[in-house]
Parts: C-alpha cells; structure tokens; sequence
C-alpha cells in the first residue's frame, strides 16, 4: 500500500526534526512556503515533506537520509506526484536521492511514456559578507505596480529581452508575474536596464531570485551592482541573502562569488514531460 501523505500546515512536527533543520537553507522554498502557510505542503509525518505548486509545476522533495535506498518508499511519492497531474513536471530534489530518482519514476508511472527533458545541479548559496558601501549614481527603484510609469519600464524590458527568453507565447503573464514580485529597477535615462528580484522570504533568509541585465549592458559591472544593492537590502532587514543557480551558468556563478556568496550545498533538478 502507497504511504498516505497528509496536507499539513507549517507548524507540523516535521519541520522541527534535526534533519530538516539542519536542509532548512537548502530547501528555501519549503520554508518560504510554510512561513506562508501554504496549503500545498504534504507529509507522511515522519521522513518526506512534498511542496506541490499553487501554479506552475515546480514540485520541491525533501527526504531524510532514511529512505536514500528506500525503493517501495520513494515510488510511493513519484506514484502520488503521477496522481496530482502535474503537466511538465519540475522536481527539486537532493543530490543523492536525484541518483535514482528519475529511473523510480518511469516505474511509477509505466502506463504513461516520459522522457526526462532536462537534469541538472543547482548549487545554493548563501552570503558571508558585510554591507557594500553604497553608490551615489544609480538610480535604483522598487518597481510599483500601481504606478503606470513603473509598469511601463518594466513591460519595455522584458520586450527586449523576449526573443532571448522565448516568451513569445507567454509575455503578458510573465510580465504579470514579475510585476508582482518584490523588483528592483536600475533605471538609466529612463530605460530600465537591468532588475532583481528578491522573494522567499523566512525568520533567517530572504532569496535573491534573479538578477537580470539587458543584452547590451552586460559586460559593464552593472550586474555587480545590482548584487551590492539587494544584499545591502536584505542585510538592513537583518536577515541572510540566498540564493539558487543552475553550476552551468558560469556567469552567474562568478557573479555570486565575486560578491562574496558561498556554495553552501547542490539541489538537483529533474524536467519531466510525457511524450
């Protein structure tokens, strides 16, 4: 018989086990997500909390090291994964359980054809650093998105940035979604040219989400210092910047060193669609 996760609010007794505290930073969201109290945190109460998305299909897995090689129990969780209907789903997982993961999961799900579309590590980070001195010359503002002027920077940069992102069929949400967010515009003759996107945010840690420059900016330290600025935002809140990305973005990756990030450990992710 299938383990029976139960939807639980943040206050389950899971999320004070040595284990779990100890893959608190690791699991951001998770955390994020029950700070929130969301209604999408499932549990079977002793080892495994699921994170199911709200919208989308991003699926975050926590597991103890109990049920590393458990095979019966971890296809439970890829069969009640198949039962929520996740279109494309996205699977955040540790390392070591992503080993196998992927294998279980075409086993759960053998009435249906899959194919893994993508796999790979994202390495989280997390800030050791002091507060940068701040800059006289940007003119860096918090996006409002009652405010038509902000509206209108912001749908502007991502229309230049469309073809880079593959919006096309998708503009208008995400140019919704971004809108509602916590976005940080540098702003330069009226014309945003680049953002960051802050989110995530618990007793301890607030995630730096994104960091993005236009095409033609880049190259000019202006990422950098995007990067000074949100940390210092975030350190005025006496809470730690952290943060996710793909070990394949290597522009990223010496980003978040440069301004005195730390690999604190890897997530894997596994991209599932049926054929």
């Amino acid at each position: 018989m299938a383990t029976i996760f139960d939807k639980i609010n943040g206050d389950d007794a899971i999320f004070n086990t040595a284990e779990y505290k100890a893959d608190a930073l690791l699991f951001n969201s998770i955390e994020s997500a029950r700070y929130d109290n969301s209604s999408m945190i499932y549990t079977d109460h002793k080892n495994s909390i699921l994170m199911l998305p709200l919208k989308g299909n991003r699926v975050w897995i926590w597991t103890s090291t109990v049920i590393k090689n458990d095979t019966p129990k971890l296809i439970d969780i890829c069969r009640f994964l198949r039962d929520q209907n996740i279109p494309k789903v996205e699977i955040y997982v540790k390392q070591e359980i992503s080993d196998n993961f992927s294998d279980l999961y075409a086993i759960a799900t053998s009435d249906f054809d899959y194919v893994v579309k993508d796999e790979f590590s994202l390495a989280i980070f997390k800030y050791k650093g002091k507060k940068f001195d701040e800059e006289t010359d940007p003119e860096i503002i918090h996006i409002d998105k009652n405010n038509p002027d902000h509206v209108k920077l912001v749908t502007d940069f991502y229309r230049a940035c469309m073809d880079e992102f593959r919006w096309h069929d998708k503009f208008d949400r995400k140019v919704n979604e971004y809108l509602n967010t916590q976005l940080y515009a540098y702003v330069q003759n009226g014309k945003m040219i680049a953002n960051a996107v802050i989110g995530g945010h618990t007793d301890d840690f607030i995630r730096i989400k994104s960091i993005a420059v236009l095409k033609e900016e880049r190259r000019k330290g202006i990422g950098f210092t995007m990067c000074k600025y949100i940390i210092n935002r975030i350190l005025e809140c006496e809470k730690m910047p952290v943060l996710y990305t793909h070990v394949g973005n290597a522009a990223a990756m010496a980003l978040w060193k440069k301004s005195g990030f730390t690999i604190h450990d890897k997530l894997y992710l596994l991209k599932i669609d049926e054929t």
